[in-house]
């Protein structure tokens, strides 16, 4: 079969595109658009590639985005105590800020820390994830050393009518979610508006107990997102998406005066992260698709300090207002059957805005970018190339090259190379009392061989990569401030399987990491060398059911690798209930266990806590 049609082409950037079946159960049929910036089902992308579908956030029932993500391959966080705290993405070893998040294609992500805030993108608001591992700078630029995160919001399915949808639950710690959605439409005009609010009164985010410390850190969010589709003819089609979160976490730190004078006080964080974009798609030939995007997103912080000591009332928090405005155009040129060949433009502009001195305020960034994509039968091609041109670093260029071979049927083998860059962070470079202005853009090499197997019992697959990063920038916390050590060497292997037994879908991954500092050999802070995943579920009439078991090794939370932090391994479940066409009962069990762990320690107070044990129950009510 073709692999390249005008289907295909009519997806290219539509990030927005319709979710299909679960990936878990159906890959061959699953589409994804993230790997070529072009439409193609997993079993054609020669990138490794996990897919989260509506379906399966419904059957996890994942209490945030962390929860759903660290189920994929590759994925580790770490969490600064319960729900609401920073969170940090670990995409195959490499750093938080060397994975590139999208929602809907837009890039999203604070300026001034260079990673977003995980916390305010709820699963309930989202359709699909697609997670692609190894680095994509040469479609993406900066930011995607490690590989690129899309998240599809919710969107409408049907063609005619209206639909709406409510959702309630409440749980563990005072938790209480609401979620409000209605879709509508018809073959030319699609609209979806959602709606959500939930809160819980959390854990003590560490263990520090003196003073005003030794409570509970409570997490309150709204979120909604409205997303619009016209089809003006056969030829063109607009949309538009907007999305909006605000929250406030509390959490535990010692706040400071001036001449560093400590107060008592319990801060706590306001959040916005927003997210704006209209696209346009006109098929301008037959085998030619122009699409033109502008987009923004926000990322907006304050903190507020609420003093027990009166003398400290004069003493207010940072506020840290981002935007990132970023504006392409992509050509897709179909040709003949078996050739697709994709250029386009993008300009990226960061801008901040804060309390603080910041000697630069704002970068930007101006990026070509090409791409051939070849079926020759047995064996495929992709090679692809952009150049960034970047207002306080230069130019960049940077390649990728891949090829696949079908051999028989069942075996499929894949080799790669990537190259990505990564341009440092506004903290990084200038943050007061921290930053360091002669820190320069880090660069990576990745090498990767994959062996993807389809049998009557089943689909396995196996990758080993290689990825040498040059001038790694890393926090290390005896000099309280950026290294840019030599480099890094991060080394892995990824297994991962899925079968059916028994009428229960099992799928599981494993991840073996050896994630070094070149000049030292020590580990990279935070880095497990081993995890894994295992996951079942089954539907049977009415009822649904499904279990994980998540396991994340031993790591350091120094740079000297002095301070070990011990594995965990957490059991999560969750049961549904169809009580008629209308009504459906979900209950989600988190750590059933009441596992206690660590993940990372505070400077002063700590280790910062784990969540522990939680509960949700759920009613969704949808009327037909």
């Amino acid at each position: 079969m073709n692999k390249f049609t005008l289907s295909a082409l009519s997806g290219a950037l539509s990030i927005a595109a319709s979710a299909t079946s679960a990936q878990s159960h159906s890959e061959m049929e699953t589409t994804i658009v993230t790997a070529t910036r072009t439409e193609q089902s997993i079993a054609d992308s020669l990138a490794p590639v996990t897919v989260f579908e509506r379906a399966d956030i419904e059957r996890i029932q994942p209490a945030d985005l962390q929860e759903l993500l660290s189920r994929a391959v590759g994925v580790s966080f770490v969490r600064n105590g319960g729900h609401g705290a920073n969170t940090s993405l670990f995409l195959r070893g490499n750093q938080s800020n060397h994975t590139l998040v999208l929602i809907d294609g837009v890039r999203i992500g604070s300026a001034t820390l260079g990673s977003p805030s995980l916390t305010n993108l709820p699963p309930e608001l989202i359709e699909r994830v697609e997670i692609v591992r190894g680095s994509r700078s040469s479609l993406y630029g900066s930011e995607a050393i490690g590989g690129v995160v899309n998240i599809i919001t919710r969107k409408y399915h049907d063609t005619d009518g209206v639909q709406p949808l409510l959702q309630l639950g409440i749980g563990t710690q005072g938790s209480s979610k609401a979620l409000a959605a209605i879709s509508g439409g018809n073959s030319q005009t699609q609209f979806n508006l959602s709606a959500l609010h939930e809160n819980t009164d959390g854990v003590d985010n560490t263990e520090g107990t003196s003073g005003v410390h030794g409570d509970k850190d409570a997490f309150e969010q709204t979120a909604f997102n409205l997303s619009l589709s016209h089809k003006i003819n056969d030829r063109a089609k607009v949309s538009a998406l907007y999305q909006n979160s605000t929250s406030e976490s509390d959490y535990d730190n010692n706040c400071y005066g001036t001449g560093f004078v400590k107060y008592s006080c319990s801060p706590y964080s306001d959040s916005e992260v927003s997210v704006a974009n209209i696209r346009g798609e006109f098929q301008l030939l037959k085998n030619w698709l122009l699409t033109l995007s502008a987009g923004e997103s926000k990322d907006q912080s304050q903190i507020d300090y609420h003093y027990v000591e009166a003398g400290a009332m004069g003493v207010s928090g940072d506020n840290f207002d981002t935007t990132r405005n970023i504006y392409s155009v992509q050509n897709d040129w179909l040709l003949g059957k078996n050739h697709v060949l994709t250029a386009g433009f993008e300009r990226l502009l960061d801008k901040v805005n804060s309390n603080l001195n910041y000697n630069e305020d704002s970068r930007a960034n101006k990026a070509v970018f090409a791409q051939w994509q070849a079926d020759f039968g047995i064996v495929d091609l992709t090679i692809g190339g952009r150049n960034d041109d970047n207002e306080q670093f230069g130019t960049y260029d940077t390649g990728n090259a891949s090829v696949g071979v079908q051999i028989g049927k069942p075996l499929k083998i894949i080799a790669s190379y990537g190259e990505g860059f990564n341009a440092p962070t506004f903290n990084d470079l200038y943050y007061p009392f921290y930053g360091v202005t002669t820190l320069k853009p880090e660069t990576s090499e990745n090498r990767e061989l994959e062996l993807r197997v389809n049998q009557a019992w089943g689909t396995w697959s196996a990758s080993y990569f290689n990825n040498d990063v040059d001038k790694l920038i890393q926090y290390n916390p005896a000099t309280f401030g950026p290294d840019q050590i030599k480099g890094a060497k991060i080394k892995g292997l990824e297994l991962s399987m899925a079968t059916s037994l028994y009428q229960w879908n099992i799928e599981a991954n494993a991840t073996l990491l050896d994630a070094t500092d070149t000049s030292t050999g020590k580990d990279l802070r935070r880095r497990a060398s081993k995890q894994f995943n295992i996951d079942a579920d089954r539907q049977w009439q009415q009822w649904g059911a499904s279990a994980s078991l998540r396991f994340v090794g031993k790591r350091y939370e120094d740079t000297a690798n002095n301070d070990e932090l011990g594995s965990y391994a957490l059991i999560d479940t969750a049961v549904s209930y169809r009580i008629n066409e209308q009504l459906k009962l979900n209950l989600a069990l988190k750590n059933i266990f009441d596992r206690e762990y660590v993940t990372a320690r505070s400077f002063s107070l700590g280790d910062y806590q784990a969540i522990g044990r939680e509960a949700m129950l759920s009613i969704t009510y949808t009327p037909k």
